[in-house]
């Protein structure tokens, strides 16, 4: 009972969490758009896990929240050398030449995520959820 009672004074607390980690997840994925969209596609990149779209940029990086399988999708950002990937290649639409990745850049954005969303915004969830549960188990 305290711990359902703790969990619904969570509630309003953990929605603005979401909509925080919603917040970040947009911008990294429109970063991701911009930056990774003609990667070429490999072990983690396929047809649904890509930077292509904004729903796949948000399914990626919902992936990396969970820290669940992000290395697979970092392997084909950091080909950047002609065996892996073609520099000159055509991208119809697109003024961007190539489907390699920029090793530095996706290093940079794949920490950056990491630190923000799963060491931070997640472990806010649960700080939540353990300080109001301190204050249900004193009110009893």
């Amino acid at each position: 009972r305290t711990l359902l009672f703790a969990l619904m004074m969570s509630l309003p607390a953990l929605f603005n969490i979401g909509l925080l980690l919603f917040l970040v997840m947009f911008i990294y994925s429109i970063f991701g758009m911009s930056n990774f969209a003609y990667v070429k596609k490999g072990s983690g990149i396929d047809d649904i896990f890509n930077f292509e779209t904004f729903g796949n940029s948000i399914i990626c990086l919902f992936e990396i929240t969970t820290s669940a399988g992000w290395s697979d999708l970092l392997n084909p950002i950091l080909n950047s050398a002609s065996p892996d990937c073609d520099p000159h290649l055509e991208n119809p639409g697109s003024h961007v030449k190539g489907d390699c990745g920029n090793p530095s850049m996706g290093i940079c954005f794949f920490c950056s995520y990491i630190i923000v969303s799963f060491l931070i915004v997640v472990n806010m969830y649960i700080a939540i959820i353990l300080e109001n549960f301190n204050v249900a188990t004193e009110e009893r």
